[in-house]
């Protein structure tokens, strides 16, 4: 044991992250955890909001539950739209106050803010016509009252769309400029109010019964609204100095140059996610005619890994702030040495994570269900992504650092790559042709990962992610 020790400590010494220690927790202290954590609660609130909202409409029956599963299925490819442009805004919020180009950082939010507005009341419009439709193309051969749900929900939730624009973008500008616990506070609130609004709304107080199933959609929509003014008060009155947007800017002409390089990052980024979450809900249609206790084991273990993967999550969106700040002050020997500082460390953070989970995964599932059967899916597939977790960060954090970078386009069609010809093609083979069932459906997910992260990271090697920014003949941080 003792040789062990020794043998450890030598090789510490002697790797590259050792002379470099110092600089390194400088960094972690300094940047990292300043953006990473509050992104880290933000994330973690919307989703355990997100989990006590599917119980109250839980309540309602499952011809409730199924509607709002259904209509939430194309809300959730819609938001992933508007969160890319996001994306885009925060990197170029990000790079523009780098260069110390205050104009530019708030003529970036505010146009974006301004189209994707346009863009989501034009769409809310289009479902009010098209809704139906959209929901017997969702619905398949759904009972008719679980598509009349349905239909209710998407076209209340639909005027939302507005607002969830608006709290997006806005957020993400705010990040943009380095301030991640204003988003955080603005989000975490905003799913407080979902939970009270949500909860008066569907089943009253006071002696007042309550709306039933439409308050679910009102009280949502009701939340995101305030969330919308919140962000626009703190734009306005300057909160964040660098970002300061008044009312009046918003009706001021459109700078083309700067929507061009916006939508640059944002559309590639939004076609890799809309297209991502339709290849995800092909493979849950794969395990629809697998039973119903894979399909609840599937849900629950999926639940399970998200709260395990938020860490990363985190470290990938401060990946992203660092890098577009470090290449906007010219710094271009720092994103590459800070990227791979944050990939080792959500690396190595979310593999011991993972592997406290596989002890403790049966306990985990019994908090969901006491059915065995369950149970005993929940804990194979959990354990299956601990073996797995060491490809996560390089699939998921360096891409983000990537997209920094502005390198969405590369990002796009390695993450395509990924999902229709490793994810859908090898579980549909092991999970369906080869009836491996559900493990097979994760194995052709851990596929996706090794393939992505190969990619991703030979990337970051190359250097051909910073092919955009022209190297000057003397860097001034080596």
């Amino acid at each position: 044991m003792q040789n062990f020790r020794v043998s450890l400590l030598q090789a510490v010494k002697h790797s590259a992250w050792y002379p470099k220690r110092r600089s390194y927790r400088v960094l972690f202290w300094r940047e990292i955890t300043p953006l990473a954590v509050p992104i880290f609660f933000e994330n973690l609130c919307v989703l355990l909001m997100g989990v006590l909202s599917t119980f109250l409409v839980s309540w309602l029956g499952k011809e409730a539950m199924a509607g709002v599963g259904l209509a939430d299925s194309f809300n959730m490819v819609v938001i992933s739209f508007f969160a890319a442009i996001d994306l885009g805004t925060t990197v170029v919020v990000a790079f523009s106050l780098g260069k110390l180009n205050r104009d530019r950082a708030q003529a970036a939010a505010r146009q974006s803010l301004v189209l994707m507005t346009l863009f989501a009341i034009l769409l809310a419009i289009g479902i009010e016509f098209f809704g139906p439709h959209i929901i017997n193309v969702i619905a398949g051969n759904a009972e008719p009252r679980v598509k009349e749900l349905a239909l209710i929900y998407l076209n209340i939730t639909a005027w939302s769309y507005p607002a969830a624009a608006i709290a997006l973008i806005g957020c993400g500008a705010l990040r943009g400029a380095g301030n991640t616990k204003i988003p955080m506070l603005i989000n975490g609130g905003m799913n407080i109010l979902n939970i009270v609004f949500s909860t008066v709304l569907i089943y009253g107080c006071l002696g007042w019964k309550g709306m039933g199933f439409v308050g679910a959609g009102l009280g949502l929509t009701l939340s995101r609204y305030i969330g919308a003014v919140a962000v626009i008060y703190v734009l306005m009155i300057g909160f964040n100095p660098q970002l300061k947007i008044t009312l009046r800017s918003y009706f001021s002409r459109l700078n083309i140059s700067i929507l061009m390089e916006v939508l640059g990052i944002g559309v590639p980024a939004s076609i890799e996610s809309v297209l991502f979450n339709g290849g995800k809900l092909l493979t849950q249609i794969f395990v629809a005619g697998m039973g119903t206790n894979v399909i609840a084991g599937n849900f629950i273990a999926f639940s399970i890994v998200s709260l395990i993967n938020l860490p990363g999550n985190a470290l990938g969106s401060a990946s992203t702030i660092i890098v577009g700040t470090r290449l906007g002050k010219g710094q271009l020997g720092q994103p590459e040495r800070q990227l791979r500082h944050i990939f080792w460390l959500s690396t190595i953070g979310l593999c011991l994570l993972a592997a406290l989970t596989v002890p403790f995964a049966g306990l985990l599932a019994s908090f969901y269900t006491r059915e065995e059967d369950v149970i005993h899916v929940v804990k194979v597939l959990v354990w299956l992504n601990a073996a797995f977790m060491p490809f996560w960060a390089a699939s998921w954090v360096l891409p983000a650092g990537l997209k920094g970078a502005r390198d969405a386009r590369f990002t796009m069609w390695i993450s395509l790559l990924g999902m229709w010809g490793c994810r859908i093609v090898a579980g549909y083979t092991l999970g369906v042709l080869l009836g491996f069932g559900v493990v097979g459906i994760w194995l052709g997910m851990f596929f996706d990962w090794i393939v992505r992260g190969i990619f991703f990271y030979r990337r970051m090697n190359s250097g051909r992610w910073l092919w955009k920014y022209a190297k000057p003949a003397t860097s001034p941080d080596g």
